[in-house]
C-alpha cells in the first residue's frame, strides 16, 4: 500500500478528480452559469486600478510565451546537471496539462467571456483555463523539488505555501481580468492538481526505490 505519505498524496488525487469530474458535470449539465455571473460581479465590485495592474502582471506568469521556453530551460538545466528524474517530473508536469489541455478545448470549444475583458482575448477556446491547468502544477513542482534541494535553510518551509498562494492567484486572475468563466478556472484547477499528486506520487515512489537500491554505506569496525 506505500507509506503514509504516498496514500496521502493518492487521496489528494483522488479528491481533486472527483471535484474535477463534478466541474466537468457541471458545464456539461448547463448549471455554471450562476456561479460564472457572480464570479464576474464580484470581481467588478473590487476592482481598482492597482488590483487591475497587479493581476495584469501576474497573469503573464503563466502565459505560454513565458511558461514554454522556462520549462524547456529548467529541463535542460536539471538533466545537465545529472538531475534526471528532476527533469522528467518537470517535464510530465508541463508537457502532459499542456497537451491534454489543448484537447480538452478542441472537445468542449467553448467561447471566450465577452465584454467582461480588461486584456485582449486569447485566439484559443475557454474551457478548461490552460493558466489554470497549467501554470499550479508546474510552479508547485518547482516548489517542491526547490524546498528539497534546500531544506537546511530555514526560508525552505515557506517556499510551497508561498508558491500555493501565487498560484491560486494566478489562476484568479484569468477571471478578474475576464478572458475566462469562473467554471473554466475551478476545471483546470482541479485537473492541474490532480495531475500535479499524480506526478508527486511517482517522484515519491521513484525517490524511494532509489534509495533502497544505494542503501547506507556499511560501516567498518
Amino acid at each position: 500500500m506505500g507509506t503514509s505519505k504516498e496514500r496521502g498524496l493518492i487521496f489528494c488525487g483522488i479528491v481533486f478528480a472527483v471535484l474535477g469530474a463534478w466541474m466537468f458535470r457541471q458545464y456539461i449539465t448547463g448549471q455554471v452559469a450562476g456561479m460564472d455571473q457572480a464570479a464576474f460581479s464580484l470581481a467588478a465590485a473590487v476592482r481598482s486600478a492597482g488590483l487591475t495592474s497587479f493581476f495584469q502582471l501576474l497573469t503573464h506568469f503563466g502565459n505560454a510565451t513565458f511558461l514554454a521556453p522556462f520549462g524547456v530551460v529548467l529541463i535542460v538545466a536539471l538533466f545537465l546537471k545529472k538531475r534526471r528524474l528532476e527533469s522528467v517530473v518537470i517535464l510530465l508536469s508541463l508537457g502532459v496539462s499542456e497537451v491534454v489541455n489543448e484537447i480538452l478545448k478542441l472537445i468542449f470549444a467553448r467561447p471566450r467571456p465577452v465584454g467582461f475583458n480588461l486584456i485582449d482575448l486569447p485566439d484559443s477556446f475557454s474551457f478548461p483555463s490552460g493558466h489554470a491547468m497549467i501554470a499550479p502544477g508546474f510552479y508547485l513542482m518547482l516548489a517542491l523539488l526547490i524546498a528539497r534541494w534546500y531544506e537546511e535553510k530555514s526560508w525552505s518551509a515557506y517556499v510551497q505555501p508561498v508558491v500555493f498562494v501565487f498560484v491560486v492567484l494566478l489562476a484568479a486572475s484569468r477571471v478578474y481580468l475576464g478572458v475566462h468563466f469562473l467554471s473554466d478556472v475551478l476545471t483546470g484547477f482541479c485537473l492541474s492538481m490532480c495531475w500535479y499528486f499524480c506526478v508527486r506520487w511517482g517522484y515519491e515512489k521513484r525517490l524511494g526505490r532509489r534509495d533502497v537500491v544505494v542503501g547506507p554505506i556499511p560501516q567498518s569496525r
